[in-house]
């Protein structure tokens, strides 16, 4: 009778033992699949256009070319193949400078024209030109116009630009100011100047700031969606900011040891399971 009881005793023994390694396997299955569940959501934060797949239409900005604005610096230049002595007249001086310093050299330095608050420009032989609100292809063929018109018939005029420039700031690998080298620069282009963004940039919150007129703007584009091909900050203007906010993660290095808190809380719930797995064993 005894010896039975122990054997009944044992066998249940044995299967409280299961039932708890039972319960800590389904520990184990619940927490791989959380974990398989945040890396799931990592890639989420991360890709760029995941709404976008193959053969997708989306609608996007039209490419503009960028307008000139006050404060721009213009380099126009005015050249005639018949008379180019004439062509001359109509172009600012090209100033030559001299140095000695153990060797003598010397450059020449282009005069740029300063478009002024009311968005204008005086050239010599054409007077007062407006460029503000223009392309330069507009005010390329203006000038050209009123230069054909009696002054000097065959002139070709070249526009150049120098201080054309955006901004960037925040979570990109080289943060500062780029220079727009064409007629048209796209979010997407200037992030890529700037070496793209850090695996700790929130990409659902990147801010473009834009001056209009005497206001300042402010646009929040989510680059993980197509809809920012159609934003009007998706082809940049000169002097425009973009600022990449932190992720949650990167945030919290500034915090009080919020990471290390969480981390800590992982290690911890780590630690309580293996213990539990270890007391089990040894009983078993």
């Amino acid at each position: 009778m005894q010896s039975q009881y122990q054997t009944i005793n044992r066998s249940k023994q044995k299967q409280t033992h299961t039932n708890i390694m039972n319960k800590h396997l389904l520990h184990l299955l619940a927490a791989t699949l959380l974990l398989l569940l945040a890396s799931c959501n990592t890639r989420e934060k991360v890709l760029y256009f995941q709404d976008l797949t193959t053969g997708t239409i989306a609608g996007a900005q039209p490419i503009e070319e960028i307008k000139f604005q006050p404060g721009d610096k213009l380099s126009i230049v005015v050249t005639s193949c018949l008379t180019p002595e004439a062509a001359a007249n109509f172009n600012l001086p090209v100033i030559t400078t001299s140095a000695v310093s153990g060797a003598a050299y010397s450059s020449n330095q282009v005069i740029y024209y300063n478009v002024s608050t009311d968005g204008t420009i005086e050239m010599p032989g054409v007077g007062t030109v407006s460029v503000a609100g223009k392309t330069r292809s507009q005010v390329t063929t203006e000038i050209q116009s009123a230069l054909r018109n009696g002054l000097l018939n065959d002139a070709v005029v070249t526009i150049n630009t120098s201080n054309q420039y955006v901004t960037l700031l925040g979570e990109v690998q080289k943060p500062g100011h780029y220079s727009i080298t064409r007629d048209n620069l796209t979010l997407l282009e200037a992030i890529g100047l700037a070496g793209d963004l850090t695996i700790q940039a929130d990409r659902s919150r990147i801010l473009v700031m834009r001056q209009e007129g005497t206001e300042l703007k402010s646009y929040y584009v989510d680059i993980r969606s197509k809809d920012l091909l159609s934003s009007p900050v998706f082809n940049l203007k000169q002097n425009d900011v973009i600022y990449v906010e932190p992720n949650l993660v990167r945030s919290n290095q500034y915090t009080n040891n919020a990471n290390s808190v969480r981390l800590v809380s992982t290690w911890l719930s780590l630690l309580s399971f293996l213990t539990s797995t270890i007391i089990l064993i040894k009983n078993w």
